[in-house]
């Protein structure tokens, strides 16, 4: 557990949208085969497939050497990325909002994608199931 502090930290600093939890709300497009998609690329290493998918100020944010380190520091910290296991996507603060939660060596995670109206990723978290 104690690798999860930093872990949070490190992902807080990260993020770029103001994106609230205030609501559950179905968004009018079903945006989880493209994160489903990202985050494919993200275990891969694809990691200017992820940023070419990145809005203005994730790009200037998270550049690809910076998403690289993060998402390192996540594989030293939860172990190897082993597969996704479930989805859901939500509306809050005006963005469509998709959880993926992914299986890893010693914990899972829920990868929280961002999207705006472009349908381009404005946030990116990394955080611990629910």
């Amino acid at each position: 557990m104690k690798y999860m502090i930093p872990l949070l930290l490190a992902c807080f600093l990260f993020i770029a949208c103001g994106a609230r939890e205030d609501s559950e709300l179905p968004s009018a497009v079903d945006l989880t085969p493209q994160a489903q998609q990202f985050v494919t690329k993200l275990s891969e290493g694809d990691y200017t497939g992820c940023v070419s998918e990145f809005d203005a100020t994730m790009k200037s944010k998270l550049p690809e050497a910076k998403l690289e380190e993060v998402w390192k520091t996540i594989i030293d910290q939860v172990g190897a990325y082993e597969k996704q296991l479930d989805m859901r996507q939500t509306r809050e603060g005006g963005y469509d909002v998709v959880y993926i939660t992914c299986q890893f060596e010693k914990s899972k995670l829920d990868v929280k994608v961002v999207y705006n109206t472009d349908k381009e990723v404005t946030g990116l978290w990394f955080r611990p199931t629910k």
